[in-house]
């Protein structure tokens, strides 16, 4: 397992260096796909929809909680074909987040990006860490979401190794049917 640490400067080029330097170590050459899932800062949810050509489906697998924190492992799947295209493990830190926010998030019927949307709260994403797991040709990230200057949310998504797959289906699906 490679993993890089990122720290936010010029975030453009210097993601992109970040990107390069975890192809370099893990002597791996990434797809445009992935480097754009890597380096997003909107709403996964958004991203794979608009990538694989399908709305997505955010599955609660478990859920704990207690009075400062709340654990989630999620995984987001193609509303058309129910692949999973990413897993997420997620750390709620309830004393940095509004209480509305957080009652929504115990109701386990939203992803975090439609809530932070219908809520309309004022959030930035930071990403903290990428990497690639060589077992099973996955990669991941690692990033906070920051609310009022503090940590609300961090996140860990880790992209299936087929992701690829489903975005090249999409594409080819909305090639043959465009005509010129």
């Amino acid at each position: 397992m490679v993993i890089v640490s990122v720290v936010v400067r010029d975030f453009g080029s210097h993601m992109l260096q970040k990107i390069s330097e975890l192809e370099n170590k893990s002597n791996i050459k990434l797809p445009v796909t992935k480097k754009i899932l890597l380096a997003e800062t909107g709403t996964v949810e958004q991203i794979l929809s608009i990538l694989t050509n399908s709305e997505t489906i955010v599955n609660v697998l478990k859920q704990t909680e207690d009075r400062e924190l709340i654990l989630r492992d999620v995984c987001i799947a193609s509303k058309k074909t129910g692949e999973t295209l990413v897993k997420a493990r997620s750390r709620f830190f309830l004393a940095n987040m509004p209480g509305d926010i957080i009652n929504q998030i115990k109701r386990k019927n939203l992803g975090i990006g439609n809530i932070i949307i219908r809520h309309e709260l004022e959030t930035f994403r930071k990403i903290i860490k990428i990497g690639y797991n060589s077992k099973s040709n996955s990669i991941f990230r690692v990033y906070h979401i920051i609310h009022h200057g503090k940590v609300a949310i961090e996140i860990k998504e880790c992209f299936t190794s087929d992701i690829d797959s489903n975005v090249n289906l999409a594409l080819d699906a909305e090639n043959s049917s465009q005509h010129y």
